[in-house]
């Protein structure tokens, strides 16, 4: 029987995400004004309206690009997350098998990672606030690995299945499955 589990999670907005946000936008508005002034100063209008509002564009596609949300897919086993910008680009994060977990557990901010070690970030916030899991695991291109995430209760449950055995007690009491 398969199993399967889905959450997707929106990155929380912090504050230099939404400077740049603004940066981004308020610059393609003045960046496309100015382009336009500029292009009626030496008569060439239409060419000059084409590049400012290419550049009111572009302002608006950077901005849009703060926009994170992340999608946690656990099937058999296998646990990918991919990085969703904008709610239209997807780019694939890492995808690690449940049982090549060296270390498993709750995050807490007193952890240290080593120097050698590749931090995978895709914490988020969604309705309820989830706590924030780690998962250390050796990949064939990043070397040693920390992930940070954070699971709601049925993606928790995929991969505490999954686990290997002594790391299932780092999961902790999950509450019942609801039908």
């Amino acid at each position: 029987m398969d199993s399967y589990a889905e959450q997707i999670v929106k990155k929380a907005d912090g504050g230099s995400d939404n400077a740049k946000r603004m940066l981004c936008l308020i610059g393609g508005i003045v960046a496309g004004i100015a382009i336009v002034a500029a292009s009626m100063a030496v008569h060439l209008t239409l060419p000059g309206s084409l590049l400012g509002v290419g550049a009111f564009y572009l302002g608006l596609y950077l901005g849009t690009n703060y926009d994170i949300e992340y999608e946690y897919l656990v099937v058999n086993g296998e646990f990918d997350i991919d990085k969703i910008l904008a709610k239209k680009r997807r780019k694939k994060l890492i995808t690690v098998k449940v049982g090549d977990f060296e270390s498993f557990g709750k995050y807490s901010n007193d952890m240290e990672e080593g120097d050698d070690v590749t931090v995978i970030w895709a914490v988020g916030t969604g309705d309820e606030e989830l706590p924030t899991f780690y998962g250390d695991f050796s990949h064939a291109t990043y070397g040693k690995c920390r992930l940070l995430f954070s699971p709601s209760v049925r993606v928790l449950r995929e991969l505490k299945n999954g686990l290997k055995p002594g790391l299932r007690n780092n999961v902790g009491e999950l509450p019942p499955e609801e039908e």
